[in-house]
C-alpha cells in the first residue's frame, strides 16, 4: 500500500489542506496497517490497490472524525427551536463510507473464524458518543 495515495485520499475526504492534515499522518499510517492486517496474504496488490487504498483513507477519515467529535471540534447549527447537530451526521457519514470500501474489499478480507471475529470487531460502530 502507497502511504502517498492513502494520505491524498484522506486529505481530500478530510478535505484539509497540507498543514492541517501533517498532524493526522499517524492515523493513516494506523489505518494503513490495520487494513493490510486483515488481508488475505495473496491477494494480488496491484489489481485491488485502489480499493485497499480507499478502505485505510475511509478507515483514517472515520477515525479522524471520531476524534474530532470526542473533542467537541465539530459544529452545529442553531437557528431558533431548530438545532442541527453536524457532530453524530459528520461521524456517521464517515462510518458509512468505511463500511462502504471495507464491503468493496470484502473479498480479500481473511475469513477463517479467528481472523473473522478480529475483522467483525473491527468494523463495528462503537464506543463513540456525540451526544
Amino acid at each position: 500500500m502507497d502511504f502517498d495515495k492513502v494520505y491524498r485520499k484522506f486529505i481530500t475526504l478530510s478535505e484539509l489542506d497540507l498543514e492541517q492534515a501533517d498532524r493526522w499522518k499517524y492515523l493513516v499510517y494506523e489505518s494503513m496497517f490495520d487494513i493490510s492486517d486483515i488481508l488475505i496474504p495473496d491477494y494480488d496488490s496491484r489489481r485491488y490497490r485502489h480499493r485497499i487504498t480507499t478502505a485505510a483513507a475511509a478507515l483514517a477519515f472515520y477515525r479522524y472524525k471520531k476524534i474530532l467529535c470526542a473533542r467537541g471540534e465539530l459544529s452545529g447549527v442553531k437557528a431558533g427551536d431548530l438545532t442541527v447537530n453536524e457532530d453524530r451526521t459528520s461521524v456517521d457519514y464517515a462510518y458509512s463510507l468505511y463500511c462502504d470500501a471495507l464491503l468493496a474489499i470484502s473479498d480479500l478480507i481473511m475469513v477463517d473464524d479467528l481472523i473473522f471475529g478480529r475483522t467483525d470487531s473491527f468494523a463495528q460502530r462503537c464506543n463513540y458518543s456525540c451526544d
